[in-house]
This record gives C-alpha cells, sequence and structure tokens, in this order.
C-alpha cells in the first residue's frame, strides 16, 4: 500500500494502516499537545498518551481504539513515521518545500 499526499503508512501490531491528513486531525493533534511543537516534544520523549492521541488522529478513530494496538506495537517504531505526520499536518497535509540554494528563507518581517 503506497501512501498519497498528506499520508503516512504505519504498522500497528503487524497491520499496515495509513494516517490520513485532515483538518480534523490536525486540531486534534494540536489541541492534545499543545500545539505542533508540543507534539514533537512529547513524541521526542516518548509520551504514550500523544503517540495514541496522534494515531487515532490520523486514523479518524477513538482514542480507545488504537492505545492497545500502539502499545502492542511499542512507540519506538512509531516515532519516525508520526513525527512525518505531525509535519504535515502543520503544512495543511503538504510536502514542506525547501529553500533552494540562493533563496532566501522568510523573515517574517515586513
Amino acid at each position: 500500500m503506497s501512501a498519497n499526499q498528506g499520508e503516512v503508512e504505519i504498522v500497528l501490531d503487524g497491520e499496515t494502516h495509513v494516517l490520513r491528513s485532515t483538518l480534523r486531525a490536525a486540531k486534534e493533534v494540536s489541541a492534545s499537545a499543545g500545539g505542533f511543537i508540543g507534539a514533537y516534544q512529547r513524541l521526542a520523549t516518548f509520551d504514550f498518551s500523544t503517540y495514541v492521541a496522534i494515531v487515532a488522529a490520523g486514523l479518524g478513530k477513538k482514542v480507545s481504539d488504537v492505545e492497545g494496538k500502539v502499545y502492542a506495537t511499542g512507540i519506538a517504531p512509531l516515532s519516525a513515521p508520526l513525527s512525518r505526520f505531525v509535519q504535515l499536518l502543520a503544512n495543511g497535509g503538504k510536502e514542506p518545500k525547501e529553500i533552494e540554494d540562493g533563496e532566501a528563507a522568510p523573515s517574517g518581517e515586513a
């Protein structure tokens, strides 16, 4: 199964699933982790509840429907794909544009 734009494949308890970037998923992840930076920080500290919340949001399921599968899988193998998924959510489900050589990054100044 190949993931499309805004999608990330994960393996939960031996089964492949696809996390989908949606507005609902973005709102749920942001709210549960105190924003996308909070989500990254909690992923880095291996916070189980954050892993479960991100998986549930990406699958459009309830936390109670996925927590057992996340536990059975272990959170270490989910770290990279969930970080990638949060990156997509933070960018509206799209790949972030890379800055080309010689092109200045936006400074935020007017």
